[in-house]
């Protein structure tokens, strides 16, 4: 890892899908910042793009008045990305239990969000946490 570049990032955003992009910004920052190809950093980009999209719009009241942590942590050729959301918003079981294998109808207007996730990660996990919220962990290699 290049000197005094971090290891771990921890960005608390506000329920307002305006912050997506600024995540999405600041890790490609720090990717493009350790060497990881473009084509990669795009990929990993597009899947925490995703992962605070559907945080906000999903697990959270959408208004703007809580915040959803994003944390970024680099292995090395890996990076977790760990999305947690307050749980406010629509039932959380519709997170844990939906079948993220199986792509929505082509006609769909929205829903492809965690089966990108799933394909392009290496490793997918979904889980609630103690306050009620959810937590999904998205790890994807450099060199996959």
């Amino acid at each position: 890892m290049p000197e005094g570049l971090p290891a771990s990032v921890r960005l608390v955003l506000v329920t307002d899908l305006e912050f997506v992009r600024v995540a999405r910004k600041m890790l490609e920052g720090l990717l493009h910042g350790q060497g990881w190809e473009e084509e990669v950093v795009e990929e990993v980009a597009l899947v925490a793009t995703e992962l605070v999209q559907n945080a906000i719009e999903h697990g959270s009241e959408n208004d703007g008045t809580e915040t959803v942590e994003l944390e970024i942590r680099l292995e090395d050729a890996v990076v977790v990305l760990d999305m947690i959301d307050p749980g406010t918003g629509k039932d959380p079981s519709l997170l844990l239990h939906r079948d993220v294998t199986q792509p929505v109808p082509l006609d769909a207007a929205r829903g492809r969000g965690l089966f990108l996730v799933n394909r392009l990660a290496q490793r997918f996990e979904r889980s609630r946490e103690p306050g009620g919220g959810c937590r999904v962990r998205a790890r994807m290699e450099a060199d996959a």
